[in-house]
């Protein structure tokens, strides 16, 4: 597992050693937030590992205030799709010497309220939130579509999924009567 917050990720760990008696977990620092942490997360892990069966792109910031990643880039196009995007690509080598293997990339049906804005990809000469996590989503799903034609013949399948809505820490840049209405469990 790759988290920002090591400790969370080792409570996370634990929990399911113990739900799933499996104690091959392992607990590895990730911050999407800095392109540099994406290249030493993924070259430490393929420096361990020599195979990898899914990987799951679902870690994400939601309608958070304006605020530029480490590199730059406005923080939910960066963290939501340009991290995942860079991470997928160092590893895919290995999700195909590992085929059959999966890439799951967790996107929102937010989506469907966004575009990509070609003209002011970074929001810097406007910003909305909410228009700047359906454009991070709505890249997830543009990356997930040409990757799937690109690996097509490979054995790794590529899919791209909306979780649903629960409520966790996801929303809390959202005022509480809005994030409210989106929440079912």
């Amino acid at each position: 597992m790759a988290c920002r917050d090591p400790i969370k990720c080792e409570d996370a760990r634990l929990e399911i050693i113990e739900k799933t008696k499996n104690e091959n977990i392992f607990n590895r620092t990730l911050d999407l937030n800095s392109l540099e942490s994406v290249r030493t997360f993924a070259n430490n892990f393929l420096n361990e590992e020599t195979k990898l069966d899914i990987l799951i792109n679902n870690a994400g910031v939601m309608a958070t205030p304006k605020t530029l990643t480490k590199d730059g880039f406005e923080m939910q196009l960066g963290v939501n799709h340009l991290g995942h995007f860079l991470l997928t690509n160092l590893l895919l080598d290995t999700l195909k010497k590992s085929a059959p293997s999966r890439i799951v990339v967790v996107s929102s049906a937010i989506y469907i309220f966004g575009s990509i804005n070609k003209a002011d990809l970074n929001s810097e000469k406007a910003y909305s939130k909410v228009g700047a996590y359906s454009q991070s989503k709505l890249a997830n799903i543009l990356f997930t579509k040409e990757l799937t034609k690109r690996l097509e013949g490979t054995n790794v399948t590529v899919n791209c999924c909306h979780p649903g809505v629960v409520k966790t820490e996801l929303g809390r840049h959202m005022s509480l009567a809005i994030s409210n209405r989106f929440y079912t469990c």
